[in-house]
């Protein structure tokens, strides 16, 4: 809206019929974000009206700029050299209007000069436009006169005044104008001097190119200062000069009403075309109305070559061209009958034609067109603006015109095309025809809504009402032709599915609706409804009505039908609790009923039961009589009577005695995992096999440690899934380290259980990492105390690791057979064999400290092992890597050459000869501390292979993912997360458009997510970046993550949760007063966060010590109750030594752990004195608060002068677009003074009354948990 008074000024003027008539065209682009609210516009100026800056005509005004700047208040007009308007020529011609009832020169000059700067304009820069408008009114006043070589000026003084404009010497802008410079090159060149007139023409030009230049600059400044980049929908408004019709009309009144032609045409496009083929398309009877097409006016001015326009530039590029020639040229080519809208008048033939526009014929005069149309610049005047002039901002200016010219020139030509390089000269009409068609394409890509403004009269004075003129002007703009067919046609559409599915309620028989097509069906439904059938048409996707009448009559009589069958519910409703106790009683008579049937049953069962039971015993007895009886007379030395008794009690009692018992020596055999072998029904089909299943699990507390050098320690292990997997506690579950059994191998030691990776035999191991990773250093063996268990427990926990390890690689096997394809896709799992990807030899660094290199034949198989031979034939396998735990990273080395005397590089010299020396390549396979290095002299074999690993690399990671594909966790600043579905498509921007949606942020362009490692894993040795909006999070973001992991961690099955996050984080603030509270606690999260960490600056530590104090009052509000709050909050100093590591920088505390300890104890004791009286001047103090919150003022109440800790010069504002983030941190404690705002509008003459005992541990201890208790008192 500040930008209307600034465009008005600069391209609006007063015309014969309008007092401020728009002379061009502006199309307003106003931008919305995805909640609705407008967040910037862009603005496009078209064909603006040039003739007019040098010559109106009568009853007419130039712009009204000019007026304004000569009507501005002294102190302007005095730095400008201004008098009044009356002394510039291109303000004061013939018949120009001295005033305009409806428009106020020196007011509108006030509006101007002030939105000038709300727009992005600076005084130095708003002078500089003064200045520039100036020279134009200057120039206009300097004429010429027949001198001894051309024209000289008639005034040398207003040569002198406008060369101190442009800051140019007066001989530097009369050569440029007066003088042309001709011939084809450097050394042929020469200067022709100028007749009065040419010399008149190139200053007409020189006013209208600076006033062109000063236009696009002013819209530009507009639009970099109030557009945003890829807004979420925008809202378009077109306002551009209507039809006109004058007793003379020129080549300008040409230009308008082609334009009006073309929107004009665009409507008939839009409302008559399109509506009739809605009907045409739906297969639906309608009259059509017939309408007048102007297509053949718009081919007559513009389409080329033969037409108006093009008749007219080919006039103009021949040096000799004049009017008349034009006009008779016109007047022969146009006579054909074809040419209907172009008339040849009776009278003045020889200087007018007419032609017929959709709003009746015009005639116009073809005086001056050759030479308006001509419009050109000589390089003189270029080379004078763009070289000689010392006005830096105009040279910019002009300079940016003429390479935005040249880059239009190049863009459109077409490619292969030989001829000049230079930019080619085009006429008024040619880019006026340009920009109109850049307008229309603009103007079709979007839908269309049109507010007709309609002229009581021409005489412009208020209670006149012209029914003619109206009448008119309806027609014009087809209004009538619209009320045409919106009154014989068919007013509501309604799509027909919905239509169908919202309405068959309403059937008397909805069995009768039965139809093979939507169409069909809906037809029987309005028969049934009764509706007249010359009132409603049905068509393939949409219903016809006649009016709103029908659809009344209709949802009266689903109203009905809804209440009856809410009826119906109701009383199902009302039946289902007695239902319930029916159900209830019945089930308990069955059960009761089933009791009494089961009595005689299960007596007859005891009577059995008894007699099996005497039968068994009498058995037993006799079978233990026999077995007495045969040892008896056994003379077997080793029966002893021991012996003799244990087996007659086992015969006695086998319940008892008959079990055996495995002792504490006993060997358990080991367990072996098969997959099963599955036949089909049928007797041909081929066998096939199970994925072998899971049955090993445990959970539990076990002492381990992680690593030979790691500390023994108390964990939850939980074993499953082929995962074995360290927390913290069983609750959090947060992990400490995890390993996949398939890769490990389980070793029973005297005094431990190891849990070893299996596949780092043979590979380089890395001495140091450049991160450190503590927790995960020595990742490679997991450590189990054996003494911290029972003997049998420490065997049986072996035997479950192991068993678990071999589930693990069964299942792993059966996996990667599965997924081999080729020419083993036909073959059952157990039958195929791994084919080889690629193959050849190359340098293996070998394990140790030295590592020294060994030639190895690799061997690639699409089983994702990587194994290498000692030579060929493959006779003997030195060693595999699984793929799947590892990541490809290139080497990057730097070869010495050595020079020689002559300073060249020195090669390879060999008996005298000198051969060149070509550098090797080198990569690497590393999985956590573990590494396998190899290199070829020959760089393509190398690119090769890495090209061919990374490929397979791809697809084994998608196999073995560490991170789940499907679902990703974003956090806030406040702790919370969302987990959000992830697709291939997935992009930055629509992971942060969803969390604004989310979570109510209203701009989502102020939000941005940022990506965080724990280690400095980042390009650029960096541990967090903003995540660009086009990035893909699938396919480029967890693949980063899942090679980081590999690097990192080497072979695992979980990585821990803060390894790996991304955060959504405010990073700029366009519109602060749209903020909600949700925002509001975010923004006061993330600066409590970044005052934590150390990133928030400050030049003293003042604003860290009220940013605690804010911290601190909103902690103790979140932990008072009501009656508590009845007090007001008083610290005393000391309170808060014990808790200030919760609310300052922790930097702040690192750099007192160097120090002695009396000097730490005096500086906390200083730092809780500051903060203590932060507190105590934000509790007591009283705010005075604007509507725009951004003047926070403190304010006495007994009028003695005090601390103006808050005030306005303490904050500033905090609605300040493009602030940067530290500046806003330091706003973030306006989130806090809202809500202390509140509490002092109940509390804010409350004084502390001596005794308070319910104000104790009411500070928390941290700012994560509110209710934690403060050990001091609070007064």
């Amino acid at each position: 809206l500040d930008s209307s008074p600034i465009l008005e000024s600069l391209g609006n003027a007063k015309t014969v019929r309008n007092h401020n008539s728009s002379r061009f065209g502006k199309h307003f682009d106003v931008q919305f974000s995805a909640n609705g609210v407008i967040i910037g516009a862009f603005t496009s100026a078209y064909l603006l009206e040039k003739p007019r800056i040098t010559v109106h005509l009568e009853g007419e005004r130039n712009y009204h700029v000019f007026y304004m700047l000569a009507k501005a208040p002294a102190a302007v007009r005095e730095s400008l050299g201004l008098t009044k308007w009356q002394d510039y020529k291109i303000c004061n011609q013939k018949g120009t209007v001295a005033e305009v009832t409806t428009w106020n020169d020196a007011a509108e000059f006030e509006d101007m000069h002030e939105a000038l700067l709300k727009v992005g304009f600076t005084e130095e820069a708003r002078l500089e436009l003064y200045k520039m408008l100036v020279f134009v009114l200057q120039l206009g006043n300097l004429d010429f006169k027949p001198g001894k070589e051309g024209s000289e000026a008639k005034d040398p003084k207003q040569v002198e005044a406008c060369a101190a404009l442009l800051q140019v010497t007066p001989q530097q802008l009369m050569d440029a104008i007066s003088y042309r410079t001709m011939g084809g090159g450097k050394l042929s060149t020469y200067k022709v001097p100028l007749e009065p007139r040419a010399a008149t023409a190139a200053r007409n030009s020189l006013c209208a190119h600076i006033y062109c230049l000063v236009f696009d600059c002013v819209v530009s400044v507009i639009n970099d200062y109030i557009s945003v980049y890829n807004a979420a929908h925008c809202v378009g408004l077109l306002d551009i000069f209507g039809f006109e019709n004058f007793k003379t009309n020129s080549f300008p009144q040409l230009c308008i009403n082609f334009t009006n032609e073309s929107l004009h045409n665009l409507f008939i496009e839009h409302v008559f075309k399109l509506e009739q083929e809605v009907y045409v398309k739906e297969e639906v009877e309608w009259n059509f109305v017939s309408y007048e097409d102007n297509q053949h006016i718009i081919d007559l001015i513009a389409k080329r070559p033969i037409c108006v326009l093009g008749l007219l530039d080919e006039g103009c590029a021949t040096g000799s061209g004049k009017d008349s020639t034009v006009l008779d040229n016109m007047h022969a080519t146009f006579a054909q009958p074809k040419y209907k809208a172009y008339t040849k008048p009776k009278k003045s033939s020889d200087r007018t034609f007419v032609l017929s526009h959709y709003a009746g014929e015009v005639v116009y005069t073809i005086e001056g067109w050759v030479e308006k149309n001509k419009d050109e610049l000589s390089p003189d005047v270029l080379m004078l603006l763009e070289v000689h002039s010392q006005f830096e901002r105009l040279s910019e200016l002009a300079r940016a015109d003429t390479q935005k010219k040249l880059e239009a020139a190049e863009s459109k030509a077409k490619p292969g095309k030989r001829g000049g390089g230079g930019m080619k000269k085009k006429t008024v009409a040619k880019t006026f025809s340009e920009q109109l068609a850049t307008l229309m394409e603009k103007l079709r890509a979007t839908e269309h809504h049109y507010i007709r403004c309609l002229k009581p009269n021409q005489t412009l004075q208020a209670g006149d009402w012209d029914n003619d003129f109206m009448f008119k002007q309806l027609a014009y703009s087809g209004t009538l032709e619209v009320t045409q067919i919106r009154k014989a046609g068919l007013n509501v559409r309604r799509p027909l599915k919905h239509f169908y599915q919202y309405y068959k309620i309403c059937a008397d028989d909805p069995s009768a609706l039965r139809a093979g097509t939507v169409t069909k069906r809906t037809e029987l439904l309005l028969k049934q409804l009764g509706v007249d059938e010359n009132k409603y048409r049905v068509g393939k996707t949409l219903l016809f009505l006649l009016n709103f009448e029908i659809m009344e009559q209709l949802d009266a009589i689903r109203t009905e039908r809804v209440a009856e069958y809410v009826i119906i519910l109701q009383s199902y409703m009302r039946m289902l609790k007695p239902l319930l106790h029916y159900k209830r009683a019945k089930r308990c008579i069955l059960r009761l009923q089933g009791f009494c049937k089961s009595w005689e049953i299960r007596r007859a069962y005891c009577e059995v039961r008894a007699a099996a039971k005497l039968l068994e015993r009498w058995t037993r007895t006799y079978l233990a009589h026999q077995k007495l009886l045969d040892m008896r007379e056994s003379d077997d030395p080793a029966l002893t009577p021991d012996k003799k008794r244990e087996a007659l009690l086992k015969i006695l009692y086998p319940a008892k005695h008959g079990r055996g018992r495995i002792g504490l020596s006993g060997k358990r055999r080991p367990l072996r995992i098969q997959p099963t072998r599955t036949v089909g029904d049928d007797a041909d089909e081929d066998e096939f096999v199970e994925m072998p299943r899971f049955e090993v699990a445990y959970e539990g507390w076990l002492v381990c440690k992680v690593g030979q050098m790691g500390k023994y320690e108390k964990r939850y292990v939980s074993l499953k899934q082929g995962t074995l997997s360290l927390y913290v506690d069983h609750e959090a579950l947060q992990v400490v380290h995890s390993l996949n059994m398939a890769s490990c191998a389980v070793s029973l030691k005297s005094a431990a259980i190891e849990v070893r990776r299996a596949d780092g035999a043979g590979l380089f191991l890395q001495k140091r990492r450049r991160f450190k990773a503590s927790r995960w250093g020595g990742g490679d063996v997991v450590v189990f105390q054996r003494d911290s268990l029972a003997p049998e427990a420490s065997e049986a926990w072996a035997e479950k690791l192991q068993a678990s390890a071999g589930e693990a690689r069964a299942v792993d096997g059966y996996k990667m057979q599965v997924s081999l394809d080729g020419d083993q896709d036909e073959k059952p799992v157990d039958q195929k064999v791994a084919a080889v990807i690629k193959e050849g030899y190359l340098r293996k660094k070998k394990e140790g400290t030295f590592g020294k290199w060994e030639r190895r034949f690799f061997v690639l198989y699409n089983d994702g092992k990587l194994r290498y031979y000692e030579s060929k034939a493959k006779a003997e396998e030195k060693g595999a890597v699984d793929l799947r735990w590892f990541a490809l990273k290139e080497v990057e080395e730097e070869m010495e050459v050595a020079e020689d005397d002559t300073g060249e590089s020195a090669g390879l010299r060999v008996q005298g000869q000198l051969f060149k020396v070509v550098k090797g390549k080198q990569f690497s396979l590393i999985s956590g501390k573990h590494a396998l290095y190899m290199a070829s002299p020959e760089r393509e074999l190398c690119d090769e292979w890495i090209a061919t690993l990374q490929q397979t690399l791809a697809l084994l990671y998608q196999k073995s993912p560490f991170f789940n594909p499907e679902v990703l966790r974003v956090y806030m600043m406040d702790g919370s997360f969302t987990s959000i579905p992830l697709t291939e498509n997935t992009h930055g921007r629509d992971v942060a458009r969803f969390m604004c949606k989310k979570h109510g942020l209203n701009n989502e362009t102020e939000w941005g997510l940022l990506e965080l490692w724990d280690h400095p894993g980042i390009a650029g040795n960096m541990t967090e970046r903003k995540l660009p909006g086009d990035e893909l999070l699938l396919d480029q973001t967890l693949v980063n993550w899942e090679r980081a992991a590999r690097i990192r961690f080497g072979i695992i099955s979980q990585v821990p949760a803060s390894s790996f996050r991304l955060v959504m984080r405010k990073v700029t603030s366009l519109l602060p007063q749209a903020r909600t509270k949700k925002e509001q606690q975010l923004e006061f999260c993330q600066a409590m966060s970044d005052l934590r960490e150390g990133r928030f600056t400050s030049p003293d530590n003042s604003e860290i010590f009220d940013l605690a104090a804010l911290a601190i009052f909103k902690d103790l509000k979140e932990g008072m109750t009501e009656e508590e709050q009845d007090d007001d909050l008083v610290l005393e100093e000391g309170q808060l030594t014990d808790q200030l590591h919760n609310y300052l920088p922790s930097h702040m505390f690192r750099a007192l752990a160097n120090k002695r300890r009396g000097l730490q104890d005096s500086m906390v004791e200083e730092w809780d004195r500051k903060v203590v009286r932060a507190f105590n001047e934000l509790t007591r103090a009283e705010l005075i608060e604007t509507e725009s919150m951004s003047v926070v003022r403190r304010q006495d109440p007994q009028g003695a002068g005090r601390d103006q800790r808050w005030g306005a010069a303490r904050l500033p504002a905090w609605a300040v677009a493009g602030a940067d983030l530290d500046l806003q941190l330091r706003h973030a404690r306006l989130v806090a003074v809202d809500e202390r705002h509140a509490y002092h509008q109940h509390h804010l003459c409350h004084q502390a009354r001596p005794q308070q005992t319910a104000r104790e541990a009411a500070l928390p201890h941290a700012r994560g948990d509110p209710h934690a208790q403060y050990p001091h008192k609070v007064r």
